[in-house]
């Protein structure tokens, strides 16, 4: 294995170990569920139609990470850099991207915030073009005792 490769592989491995660590010490921004009416990608994961948890967490070094958790999904990732003001309701948004669902943003109501997520490779490599259907709201309810 070459030099570059070993050392990526070794930045990656200590990024991964950082981001464990963090979480154990992270704060819960909320908790909340929501029922999901159709498949549809958030970041790289194929969700299928069903129920599901998730909760944002906030690192002691100020990284905003989305738990998810459901259907046979358990996944933890970044949330985008910055954030827009919230419409006041959380929801999330899905996009059809060429008969392709994408979760696309992320509205946390209670916070004031809102996330926009970008499309996945996975999805833009199937759709190269394609009529631009209306987005879809899924609501998202804060969850009790999570």
């Amino acid at each position: 294995m070459n030099l570059h490769k070993r050392l990526a592989l070794t930045l990656g491995a200590a990024a991964l170990l950082g981001l464990t660590a963090a979480g154990a010490s992270a704060q819960t921004m909320i908790k909340a569920t929501f029922t999901l009416p159709t498949a549809a990608y958030w970041n790289n994961n194929l969700l299928q139609p069903g129920d599901y948890n998730l909760s944002l967490d906030k690192t002691n070094t100020g990284v905003e990470l989305v738990y998810l958790r459901g259907e046979g999904v358990n996944a933890v990732f970044f949330t985008p850099a910055g954030s827009d003001d919230s419409s006041g309701h959380s929801c999330l948004k899905l996009e059809d991207v060429n008969g392709t669902y994408v979760i696309r943003q992320f509205d946390e109501g209670p916070i004031g915030r809102s996330y926009t997520f970008d499309v996945p490779k996975a999805v833009r490599n199937q759709t190269l073009r394609g009529a631009v259907a209306p987005p879809v709201t899924v609501m998202v309810s804060a969850a009790a005792g999570m």
